[in-house]
C-alpha cells in the first residue's frame, strides 16, 4: 500500500496505510517514533488433527483480520460450505463504530444503536476484505471467492 511519495534523493516510496494509527497522543495505537504499523496479513491454515482442514487469506488491509475471522466462523461454527462462509454478510468493529455491511438486516444496526453503538452502513453488499478459502474433506475440497472481488475458485 504505497503512498505515492518519494522523497528526492532517498529512492523509496513511503507507505499507504498510516491509517492505522490512533491519531490520539498517548493511546496504544498511537502514532509516534519507532513504532510499528499495525499488520492483519493472516494467511492461515487450521488443522483438524495432523491435517490441513482449511486454507484461508484474503487481501483487504485493516479488514483483513475480521473477514478471515467471520469466514472461518462461518465455517467452523455454523457449518456453512466455503461459498456460503464468504459469501455471509460481515461486519467491522475495527473502530470505534460498529461498521456493517448493507445485507446485515437493518433489524440488527437498530438493535446495535439501541445499546448505545455507532454503526456505519455501508453502501456495499459486501466488503471487508476479500476472503478466499478451501475446505479440506475427506472426499475432496469446497472452495470459495469472496463474490465482490476477482477471485475463482478451480480444482485442476
Amino acid at each position: 500500500m504505497p503512498s505515492g511519495v518519494i522523497t528526492d534523493g532517498l529512492g523509496f516510496m513511503y507507505n499507504g496505510c498510516m491509517g492505522v494509527f490512533d491519531p490520539r497522543p498517548g493511546h496504544a495505537g498511537s502514532l509516534a517514533p519507532g513504532k510499528a504499523r499495525f499488520s492483519s496479513v493472516v494467511p492461515s491454515i487450521v488443522f483438524e488433527g495432523e491435517r490441513p482442514h482449511i486454507v484461508i487469506g484474503a487481501p483487504g488491509a485493516t479488514q483483513i483480520a475480521m473477514g478471515v475471522l467471520q469466514v472461518l466462523l462461518n465455517a467452523i461454527d455454523f457449518d456453512m460450505t466455503m461459498v456460503e462462509a464468504v459469501s455471509a454478510p460481515r461486519f467491522s468493529a475495527t473502530s470505534d463504530a460498529i461498521d456493517v455491511s448493507n445485507r446485515i438486516p437493518r433489524a440488527v444496526e437498530r438493535e446495535l444503536a439501541a445499546q448505545g453503538y455507532e454503526v456505519v452502513r455501508s453502501p456495499n453488499t459486501y466488503g471487508f476484505a476479500a476472503v478466499h478459502g478451501i475446505r479440506v474433506h475427506p472426499d475432496g475440497l469446497d472452495g470459495g471467492a469472496d463474490p465482490s472481488h476477482d477471485g475463482i475458485v478451480l480444482a485442476v
